[in-house]
Order: structure tokens, then C-alpha cells, then sequence
């Protein structure tokens, strides 16, 4: 403001141009030397002159010319007042060599003459005269016509059916008729037509008058007005008669045999003959009716087969006849063959595999069989072999007859046979043999006769019946024991018997000495025999038996010195081993060991000591069990803690750890003792407890997919928070700081992707970051006391206070970025420094000219006021900035703190500003409007006074309402609606087979298209917690409604041509057109305009707040571009099918000019344009003054949609109520009218009829 030195001169501010409505609208604002001066634009006019006084009082109106008079368009013409100018315009009927919609800038002078109307063809219908008027005209009939509906209508005679007599056609001309006989009837004159009165039709006999009439072989009969031809029996015409084309009606014999099947039935011949046919058998077949039978004779044909076989001498001996469909076979029976036309036998057994093993093969006329060997039988049981699987098996012998070797003997089966054998211990004196068994016989043999006897020495052998006995001597045993027999198992073999290995034989304390057979029992050492027993010698009786540290234990027959209990001997057992081995002390605390304990030895014992830290679980000092334990001793359960005031003790096994609570850090500069000391910042581990979403970058390589870009943005603003926190010792660059946050801000696009929380969790990051780092830079101060940085979307100015507040009045100026605060030194003294021991004072001022992209006010919340947001109309109007103080005291200061913001785009005058502050506890970010107040507005600044250091911005409030609330609830209400009626319609086109046709079936898809997109919009349009499945969502509803204005087209060409056809014949050619190219072109060109897009710009797909289109980036126009070409086809379609109903309706045929109601058909018309696009066309509209109203029309008539479908497609169609009348009360009454409604005017069409 003030000029700075040599050279800085005051140059004139040129208000003009830095404020485009500085006069306002209408008006012109030019620049002088120091100031400037408005004045009004032509057609324009201020009541008070503009002075730079009151230049508020200077106001341009527009100024109305057509009130004029006189008026300045002249006579016969209308005129229109425009902002700052008018309009003419002629009236019907008059026109203007400059045309209509005249204004004075355009050249020529306007005037309105008569148009003579008549001079121009096709002013009055056909068959009227042109009658011309002052400003119009008059048409009148020609003679023979009359005026109907605006044109002239023949006067048609034939309309009164007794204009003509019976069996004539009345044929209608321009101003005429005539009567014409019809076809088979000739007038009584013998003219084409009927004369006069008393001239009649009668019938011509055709029959009568040409024999030949209808041709050979035919039958000709006269009916009334025609005639009629049949054939003969056996002969009938390829064409059927018909009185059209008689000649092409000729009878022709019938090939009956030709026919399938033939009518001489199976096995037969049948033969054709002129108009009957003839059937005869085949050979080796007979009909009762004999051969050559033809349909006169009695009887009916049937050829039966002839059994040959009933016959004697067919066949020769030993053959069967077998009869077959029309002849007969001889086979020779089973064991003969055939030979020279007789059976020979077969001889079976020249086979020698005839027969299975063990059999003889006996031969047989016509037969064979197989008898078994001796020693063998037939498996069966029977003497000969029965079959297959029979065979010879051996006969045992000797399971049949257990006697068959006699006593003690063995019979052993072989094939065939049996052999006998003598027992084990027996035998016979004769050999068996097979041709003389009776003279085997087996005896016993004396086994203990026989040297050397089976039983060896010093045993008894005693001999039994085929065996013998072995007993031992007494002092002898076996392993086998006594009374062994052979067939025991082991080997028998008596040895002498070990007395002394027996307890018990001789008595305690004695040795046993073994001898052959017997043994001796003597005393061992250290015992003597007293009374038969061994009694112990004591020699414990002497004390010098053991050294020092031992005990004497006696035991029987000996005794030892052990040491005493912490004592061991010096050869390392436990007991003494013999002179010179002594007893020395144990050093148990080698051997053993207690958890957290120290061991201490003594001469014979030990004791623990508890490590610091632990306590023993006894209480004494010093213990020698080990069932006692040393339990940690809980350091942090003391009171005072240990570690000091505002800080964590974490207890461990012996010791304990010491931490800071959040918000403070450990003072290395303090005392001996722990101690925490206040932090004046948050660190990263401050802000990930907090924050969900920031928890999610925190698991490494685990980091999903999803939260890839955004954990890269959030990972490298950590990194700048971590640098702040971290740098205990250098000075914290605030430059580094701000372009790494920079390179965050600039990825806008990246931004753009993320969710509501994700963004708010990230610009709580950055905002806190940027603190942290400004905080941290006064803790190490550089040289430079007033420091600012900026980069391209970052501005930081920072001040160290040190003499600048000698007056506490004194007010200290920041600005960045064209923004400003202001904070009174009071405030700074009030705030109190928290820095180093050095005491450090700062200040600072942060502006980020990015962040409100980002942070828009679709992140408005009023807690006072939940429905804020939906009752005004929010933009983000200024640059987020941030407030910075070194002191402990953040809030309630005596004396506000001044935020001066620049708007970013000027103010308007129905605008007004909330200063809004960043609230991290609102849903995890959110503005607020809480702790600022409006001090100041102006058109570029907006003021605000706040009692706190925050982050700060200025959001603007129309003073429209929006009235979100309001149009949700209408929207959600008729979609609601609209879907239960296309339901409704969907289900009548679809079983209503009564109006089935063309044209049901395009409101069909049509309706399934609107149902799908309807059910999806209010579903899924606010699904945008997921970005990728909003956009797919998005992408759907694109491809769904544009499906609908397809199909809308659809419906609007095939009615076009419909109408256009009325003008030639009563057809409807468009019916012509396959299904499923309509299909294609409703489906497959929505599909590719949606393709299309996709590839052009996918991240078009999905907004922020809802899932549609992109609003800002223009790509909502790949919508919005079709659906307004396709409203500019239908409204011209519409126009030229409203033009060709209105001139040739009523001349189309007599069934379609019953259509009278010319304004029902305009209505219908009118309401398929509504239908088609209207709607839309309010939607685009939403703009000015007139948004609320359009966006309640567009809701409201948008939302209804399928409800206007379901009453002019159904309510309106009285078939379709019919129907429904029908299915209400049950009755099957028919409805005698023709579909008359509909959208497509279905009922024009003749082929539409009822039933």
C-alpha cells in the first residue's frame, strides 16, 4: 500500500477490468484516471444517473418499446419486448419483405401486408374453390361434394344398400354411381349394367350351357350365381376348382397303387388300371378272394402266408421243416449232418476231446456217450457223463471205508487207487500190495528191547502198544520231563538236577555246593554256623571302622562307610571304597540351579539368595528348597510409579520399562530419574490409533490392492511427519517439508479415485504434518528469525517472536497465497511457550491452494443443524488454510485471531459465507461451522474472527434451497410407484394375448429397460463406498436409460411408418421388420455408444457422491448428446406423422375413416413426445432462477415415468380394460371392440381386430 523507494511510483487501478460486474448487469463500466464511470447499454435506462458517491443506486432496467404508441411494428403485427431491444412479428395471414422475428438491427423496414392465400397450391382440399380475404381465405365444396372434418367428402349414393337390386355391386364415383351385375348373374336387358327401374340380376346356368364346361371325367353342378366342378370316382384334380381360374382345374386319373401304403395290402401285387386297380398275391401266399380281385368284387383282399410244412414227405429222415413268410426250410437234427440232400449220423467219439478226462466215449445213432474209469464217477454221481461241466472225478477209498487196511495201519489215496502202511511202532511182515490185501497186517514193535535202549543213561524205558516211555533216575531231569513218548515234542535226555540253583536249600547266609545227583551246604564270610544256621559277625562294633564324615552301616555278612549328607568320598562314590578314601565336602551349587536365584555353598550344605528384582515366595532371606520361588517384584504397582508423571511403566521379569503417554516424550536433558516433557505436536504414532483408514497402510507387504495409491500418497506424508518427530538434532527443513507435501497435493487425479473417508484421513495427515513440521522448525530455530516458503501448492510463513511483542497491543501480520491472519501479541503472551529450555516463541501462517478440490463442501456437517446441507446450496469458495502457535493454549483466547481469505470466485450478491474449521472427530473429518464468527465481507475477501488456531476455509451458501430432502423423498415415492406399474405392464403385455402384435412387444422392452434401470438407480446410485462398483453401476444405468431412448426411437419410427403407409393402403408395412433387428439396433447401439465411452474416458464412470456420469469433466454429454439427437428425431417424426393424420387419415378406407376423433390421436401424439424426452429436457434445464422449479418438474415427471407408461399403454387401451374387466369378474364375455388406443395408435391397422 505504501511506496517502498526510488522508483516505486502509484500507477491507476483499472476497476473495470478487475471486476467484470462492478455496474452491475446491462450496463458499461469505463475506466478514468483514479476511478471509473457506468453507464446503461442501448434499450436500457438507469432512474437515478450513476455517481461515485451512491454508485449502489445505479441500477440499468430494461425498456419496454411495445408500450409505445404508436406501437413501432405497425399495423397488423404483434410485438414482443426483448432485454434491451423488441421483436416483430406479422399476424396470420400477413407478411413482411423482412420476415417475421424483425429487430432493429436488422436491416430492411418491417411492414405487414395481405397474403392472398389462394395464389399457393394446396390451400383448400380437393374438389373446393379458393375464396380470398383480408388477412385470410375461405374454400367451398365443389357441386356433388359436401365439407367434412376441412375437406371436401363425395357424396356417396353407395352407402344406401337399396341404391342397388339384389346380386348387384354399387360402384361409387366423383358426383355419380352405377349398379353392376355380379359375376355368374346377368341383367334381364343382357347390358353389363343395370338400366333403370325393373331391370334385374338373374342367375346363368354354365352347366347348362357348355357340357364341356368342366372336362373330362368330371361332374359339373349349377349353384346361384356360380358353379361348381368335381371329379369321377378314381380320378381327382391337382388344383382345387376355383370360379377364378376354372381352366386350371382337370381331372386325372388316381394311381392307387402309387399310394403308401398300397391298397392291396402286404405280400401282394397291385396293378393300375383306368379309375380302379387290381391286386394279386405273391407266390407262397393265398387271399380268400382268390387273385386278380378289383374293389367291385365282393370279399376283401388279404394276402396270409402258406405253411409248407403241414405238408408230409417236405423233408427227408432225421431233417425238421421250419416254415418261413412265403416259403419254408429242412434241417438236419441235432447228431446228423447233412449229405447229398439226406442226414448221415455224426460219429461224436472219432473226437478224442469228445470225452473229458478219465472217460470212455461210447458212439450211438444221433447221440454218443462218456462212461468214467474205474477208480473214478461222474461229478454228478451218476455212471455216464450228463453235459458240459460233467467230468470224471477220483473215488477215495479210504474216506469210504476206514477199515480197508486193517489195524494200526495207514491208507493213503492215490488217482485211480489206494496203498496201506504200518503206524510208527508197528509193522508187517508182508509187503502191501493191490492184488493181495488181506495179507498186510500191522504189530507192535518192543522199542526198549533193542541196544543201545531209545532213553540213554540214567533213565527207565518202559514199552507200550506201537510205542514206549522214558522216565530220568531221581537227581536227574529232562527238558522234556518223565513219561516222554515220541510223539511229544523235544528230545529226551536225562541230566543231573542242580540242587544248589533252588532257594530254600540250604539256609540263609550259606553257599550251596553241587555233586552228581546230591549236594552240601557251608557258611559264607562274615557269617558263622550256630544251631544249623549262619549268624552275621558285627563289625560297626568298632568306631575306628570308618574315617571322619562317614557312618558306619552294618550289614549281614559285611558292612560300609558311607559320607554324610553333603559329603562324598574322594574316589566319587558314595560309599567308602578302602583305606585312604576319605569324606570331602560337596559344592552342591555346581549340580544345582533356581530360577532368578543365586546359590551360596557350606561345608555340608547351601542356600539361595533371590536375584534383585524378585522376592522369594516364603518371605526368608535366604532358603534352601526348592519348592520355594523367586517371584518378580511389580515396580510399576508402587505409588509414586517409578517413572514419574505422565508417562507408562511397563513391568517386566526383574526390571521394568519406562515410556511417555501421548502427546509427550522422554527429556534427555533432565535428571538422573526418568522424566516425560510435553510435545506442542502429534507424531505418526499419535495419528494411527485413531483412524481406521490410516491403519491400513500399516501392515507392510500386506497392503491390499484396493489401498495401493492411496497408502503411496499416505506413506509419503509420513514420511514427512516422521522426519519432524524424529530429527532430534538438526534443524527441520521446512522447504523439504513442502514440496514432498506438494507432490502429494498435484495428484489430482489420484485424489479424484479415493472414498469420502480415505480423502478426509489423508488431508488430516497432510494438515497435521505440515503443524508438526512448522512445530518442530521453531524447536531448532535457524538463524533466520522470519522465514517463508512456498511452492507451487504450498505457502508457509513463519516467525519467531522476540522483540516484535514489546506492547501487547501490538497486532503481527501472515500472509500466504493472497489469504492473511492477523494475531494480537496478547493473544501469543496468553497462549504461553511450551518450546525447549530455550523458551522459543512461533508463530506461523499456512495456505494450501489445492486442498479445496479435495475438501470440498460435500464435507459440510452443521451439528446444530443436520439438514444444512440439503437446505442451501454449498461451494468451497476459498483456500483451506491453517493457523500455528508454539504455545500450550490453542482455544478460548480474550482476543479473536483474524483470518482474511481470498474468494475464489467473487462473491454474489444471494451468496452468503460460513467460515468454517477441520474437525477430526466428525466421522473422522468434517467442516464445522464452530469457533469463527463473519467479521468482514466484501465481493473478493471474506473476514473471520476466531478464538482459536485452526484450519480454516470460507464456504458459500446460496440463498436457493435445494431442497434435497423434499425431491429425495418425491423421487424415491414415484420410483416406487413407477416400478409397481411397469411391473403391472410388463405382465399385461406379456399374458394379455388378446393385443398381442407388433407393437406390445416394443413397449415390452421398452418397460424391461425402464424397470432395470429404475430398480438400479434406486438401489445402487448412491453405492459409493466402492469406487470400482460405483463405476459399474454408473456404466449400467448409462447403458440401461440410453437403451430406453433407443427403443423410444424404436417406437417413434415404426409409428411413422405405420402412418406414412395410411396414405397408400390399409397395411402397415413396418410389420415386415424381424423382431430381432429391433432388438439389435434397441440393444447393440446403447451397448456401443456405452463402449465407446468407456474406452475413451473409464474414469468417467462414478462420482464422489453418487454413481453417474461425470458431471465435471463434461462426460455426462455421452448421455446426454444421444438423448437430445434422439428427442430431435422424435419431435420431427412426431411433427410429420401429427401432418400426415391430420391431411390423410380420412382418406385411407372406410374402416379406418371411423376413426372421428382427430383430438384423441393428437393427445396420444403429444404424449409419446412427453414421454420420449420432456422429462429430460427439464433435467438439462436446472439452471437460474428456475432450478427449484425444474428440478421438482423433472423429479416428479421423471420418477412417474413407467407410471405414465402403465396408464396410456393399459388404463387407457379399452381392450386392455376389457381384459382386465375380464379377469376381475371372471366372465368370458368378448369384447366386440378393436383396440383404439395405445401409444402406437395400434388400433389404426385393420389386421388389429378383436378376438
Amino acid at each position: 500500500m505504501s511506496l517502498q523507494g526510488p522508483g516505486d511510483i502509484c500507477e491507476d487501478v483499472d476497476e473495470c477490468a478487475r471486476n467484470s460486474t462492478l455496474c452491475g448487469l446491462s450496463s458499461v463500466c469505463t475506466n478514468t484516471l483514479g476511478e471509473y464511470h457506468c453507464s446503461c447499454l442501448p434499450g436500457f435506462f438507469s432512474p437515478v444517473e450513476w455517481t461515485p458517491e451512491k454508485p449502489e443506486d445505479f441500477r440499468c432496467t430494461d425498456i419496454d418499446e411495445c408500450s409505445q404508441s404508436p406501437q413501432p411494428c405497425g399495423a397488423n403485427s404483434v410485438c414482443k419486448n426483448l432485454q434491451g431491444r423488441y421483436k416483430c412479428s406479422c399476424l396470420p395471414g400477413f407478411s413482411s419483405p423482412t420476415g417475421n422475428d424483425w429487430t432493429p438491427e436488422k436491416p430492411g423496414h418491417f411492414s405487414c401486408t395481405d397474403i392472398d392465400e389462394c395464389l399457393s397450391d394446396g390451400v383448400c382440399p380437393e374438389h373446393a374453390e379458393c375464396i380470398n380475404s383480408l388477412g385470410s381465405y375461405n374454400c367451398s365444396c365443389q357441386v356433388g361434394f359436401i365439407s367434412h372434418n376441412s375437406i371436401c367428402e363425395d357424396v356417396d349414393e353407395c352407402a344406401d344398400p337399396t341404391t342397388c337390386p339384389e346380386h348387384a355391386t354399387c360402384h361409387n364415383s366423383p358426383g355419380s354411381y352405377s349398379c353392376v351385375c355380379n359375376l355368374g348373374f346377368e341383367s334381364s336387358s343382357g347390358n353389363m349394367s343395370l338400366q333403370g327401374p325393373g331391370d334385374i340380376c338373374e342367375d346363368v346356368d354354365e352347366c347348362a350351357r357348355n357340357s364341356t364346361l368342366c372336362g373330362l371325367s368330371s361332374v359339373c353342378t349349377n349353384t346361384l350365381g356360380e358353379y361348381h366342378c368335381s371329379c369321377l370316382p378314381g380320378f381327382f384334380s391337382p388344383v382345387e376348382w376355383t370360379p377364378e381360374k376354372p381352366e386350371d382345374f382337370r381331372c386325372t386319373d388316381i394311381d392307387e397303387c402309387s399310394q403308401s401304403p398300397q391298397p392291396c395290402g402286404a405280400n401282394s401285387v397291385c396293378k393300375n388300371l383306368q379309375g380302379r386297380y387290381k391286386c394279386s398275391c405273391l407266390p407262397g401266399f393265398s387271399s380268400p378272394t382268390g387273385n386278380d380281385w378289383t374293389p367291385e368284387k365282393p370279399g376283401h383282399f388279404s394276402c396270409t402266408d402258406i405253411d409248407e410244412c403241414l405238408s408230409d414227405g417236405v423233408c427227408p429222415e432225421h431233417a425238421e421243416c421250419i416254415n418261413s413268410l412265403g416259403s419254408y426250410n429242412c434241417s438236419c437234427q441235432v447228431g446228423f449232418i447233412s449229405h447229398n440232400s439226406i442226414c448221415e449220423d455224426v460219429d461224436e467219439c472219432a473226437d478224442p476231446a469228445t470225452c473229458p478226462e478219465h472217460a470212455t466215449c461210447h458212439n450211438s445213432p444221433g447221440s454218443y456217450s462218456c462212461v468214467c474209469n474205474l477208480g473214478f464217477e461222474s461229478s454228478s454221481g451218476n455212471m455216464s457223463l450228463q453235459g458240459p461241466g460233467d467230468i470224471c472225478e477220483d473215488v477215495d477209498e479210504c474216506a469210504r471205508n476206514s477199515t480197508l487196511c486193517g489195524l494200526s495201519s495207514v491208507c493213503t489215496n492215490t488217482l485211480g487207487a489206494y496203498h496201506c502202511s504200518c503206524l510208527p511202532g508197528f509193522f508187517s511182515p508182508v509187503e502191501w500190495t493191490p492184488e493181495k490185501p488181506e495179507d498186510f497186517r500191522c504189530t507192535d514193535i518192543d522199542e526198549c528191547s533193542q541196544s543201545p535202549q531209545p532213553c540213554g543213561a540214567n533213565s527207565v524205558c518202559k514199552n507200550l502198544q506201537g510205542r514206549y516211555k522214558c522216565s530220568c533216575l531221581p537227581g536227574f531231569s529232562s527238558p522234556t520231563g518223565n513219561d516222554w513218548t515220541p510223539e511229544k515234542p523235544g528230545h529226551f535226555s536225562c541230566t543231573d538236577i542242580d540242587e544248589c540253583l533252588s532257594d530254600g536249600v540250604c539256609p540263609e547266609h550259606a553257599e550251596c555246593i553241587n555233586s552228581l545227583g546230591s549236594y552240601n551246604c557251608s557258611c559264607q564270610v562274615g557269617f558263622i554256623s550256630h544251631n544249623s544256621i549262619c549268624e552275621d559277625v558285627d563289625e560297626c562294633a568298632d568306631p575306628t571302622t570308618c574315617p571322619e564324615h562317614a557312618t558306619c552301616h552294618n550289614s549281614p555278612g559285611s558292612y560300609s562307610c558311607v559320607c554324610n549328607l553333603g559329603f562324598e568320598s574322594s574316589s566319587g562314590n558314595m560309599s567308602l571304597q578302602g583305606p585312604g578314601d576319605i569324606c570331602e565336602d560337596i559344592d552342591e551349587c555346581l549340580y544345582i540351579s533356581l530360577s532368578n536365584a543365586t546359590c551360596t555353598n557350606t561345608p555340608g550344605s547351601y542356600f539361595f539368595t533371590c536375584s534383585p528384582g524378585f522376592a522369594p515366595s516364603n518371605g526368608q532371606l535366604n532358603f534352601t528348597g526348592q519348592d520355594v520361588e523367586c517371584r518378580d517384584i511389580d515396580e510399576c504397582s508402587q505409588d509414586p510409579s517409578p517413572c514419574g508423571p505422565s508417562s507408562v511403566c511397563t513391568n517386566a521379569p526383574g526390571s521394568y520399562s519406562c515410556s511417555c503417554i501421548e502427546g509427550f516424550r522422554p527429556n534427555p536433558e533432565g535428571s538422573f530419574n526418568f522424566n516425560c516433557k510435553r510435545i506442542p505436536f502429534k507424531c505418526k504414532e499419535d495419528v494411527i490409533p485413531n483412524n481406521e483408514w490410516v491403519q491400513q497402510c500399516q501392515v507392510g507387504e500386506a497392503v491390499m490392492a484396493e489401498y495401493g495409491s492411496f497408502c503411496t500418497l499416505m506413506n509419503t506424508t509420513f514420511s514427512v511427519l516422521d522426519n519432524a518427530c524424529e530429527n532430534k538434532t538438526t534443524v527441520v527443513s521446512l522447504k523439504s517439508a513442502a514440496e514432498s507435501l506438494t507432490s502429494v497435493l498435484e495428484q489430482t487425479s489420484t485424489w479424484s479415485n479415493f472414498s469420502q473417508e480415505e480423502t478426509s484421513a489423508l488431508a488430516t495427515v497432510i494438515l497435521e504434518s505440515v503443524k508438526s513440521s512448522t512445530l518442530a522448525a521453531f524447536l531448532k530455530p535457524s538463524a533466520n528469525v522470519t522465514q517463508t516458503v512456498q511452492t507451487e501448492h504450498l505457502e508457509i510463513e513463519s516467525k519467531i517472536i522476540q522483540g516484535e511483542c514489546a506492547e501487547e497491543n501490538m497486532i503481527l501480520h501472515f500472509k500466504a497465497k493472497g489469504n492473511e491472519m492477523k494475531i494480537r501479541c496478547s493473544t501469543i503472551k496468553e497462549s504461553k511457550s511450551i518450546g525447549n529450555i530455550t523458551g522459543t516463541i512461533g508463530v506461523a501462517f499456512v495456505s494450501f491452494s489445492r486442498m479445496e478440490l479435495f475438501l470440498d463442501e460435500s464435507f459440510f456437517q452443521d451439528p446444530q443443524n443436520p439438514l444444512a446441507n440439503s437446505q442451501r446450496r454449498l461451494k468451497m469458495n476459498s483456500h483451506v488454510v491453517q493457523g500455528i502457535m508454539t504455545g500450550e493454549k490453542q482455544d478460548g483466547f480474550s482476543n479473536p485471531v483474524i483470518y482474511t481469505l481470498e474468494n475464489i470466485e467473487p462473491k454474489q450478491m444471494f451468496e452468503s459465507p460460513i467460515c468454517v474449521s477441520w474437525d477430526t472427530d466428525m466421522e473422522g473429518g468434517r467442516w464445522i461451522p464452530s469457533g469463527c464468527e463473519i467479521h468482514e465481507v466484501s465481493e473478493m475477501y471474506t473476514t473471520c474472527s476466531c478464538y482459536h488456531m485452526m484450519n480454516l476455509a470460507v464456504i458459500m451458501a446460496s440463498g436457493e434451497l435445494t431442497m434435497e430432502l423434499p425431491l429425495h423423498i418425491i423421487s424415491h415415492v414415484g420410483l416406487i410407484i413407477s416400478l409397481v406399474c411397469l411391473i403391472l405392464a410388463i405382465a399385461t403385455f406379456l399374458l394379455c394375448r388378446a393385443i398381442h402384435n407388433h407393437n406390445t412387444y416394443l413397449h415390452l422392452h421398452l418397460c424391461v429397460c425402464l424397470f432395470l434401470a429404475k430398480t438400479l438407480f434406486l438401489t445402487g446410485v448412491d453405492k459409493t463406498d466402492n469406487q470400482t462398483g460405483c463405476a459399474i453401476i454408473a456404466g449400467f444405468l448409462h447403458y440401461l436409460f440410453l437403451a430406453c431412448f433407443f427403443w423410444m426411437l424404436v417406437e417413434a419410427v415404426m409409428l411413422f411408418l405405420m402412418v406414412r403407409n395410411l396414405k397408400v393402403m390399409n397395411y402397415f408395412s413396418s410389420r415386415n421388420i424381424k423382431m430381432w433387428y429391433l432388438c439389435a439396433f434397441g440393444y447393440g447401439l446403447p451397448g456401443l455408444v456405452v463402449a465407446v465411452s468407456a474406452g475413451v474416458q473409464p474414469q468417467g464412470y462414478g462420482m464422489r457422491n453418487r454413481c453417474w456420469l461425470n458431471t465435471e469433466t463434461g462426460f455426462v454429454w455421452s448421455f446426454l448428446g444421444p438423448v437430445c439427437t434422439i428427442i430431435l428425431i422424435n419431435s420431427i417424426l412426431l411433427t410429420c406423422t401429427l401432418c400426415i393424420l391430420r391431411q390423410k387419415l380420412s382418406s385411407v378406407n372406410a374402416e379406418v375413416s371411423t376413426l372421428k376423433d382427430t383430438r384423441l390421436l393428437t393427445f396420444k401424439a403429444f404424449a409419446q413426445l412427453f414421454i420420449l424426452g420432456c422429462s429430460w429436457v427439464l433435467g438439462i434445464f436446472q439452471i437460474g432462477s428456475m432450478a427449484s422449479i425444474m428440478a421438482y418438474l423433472f423429479t416428479i415427471i421423471n420418477s412417474l415415468q413407467g407410471t405414465f407408461i402403465f396408464i396410456i399403454h393399459c388404463l387407457l387401451n379399452r381392450q386392455v380394460r376389457e381384459e382386465y374387466r375380464k379377469c376381475i369378474t371372471r366372465k368370458t364375455k368378448r369384447s366386440p371392440e378393436s383396440q383404439t388406443s395405445g401409444m402406437l395408435l395400434s388400433s389404426v391397422p385393420s389386421t388389429s381386430k378383436s378376438g
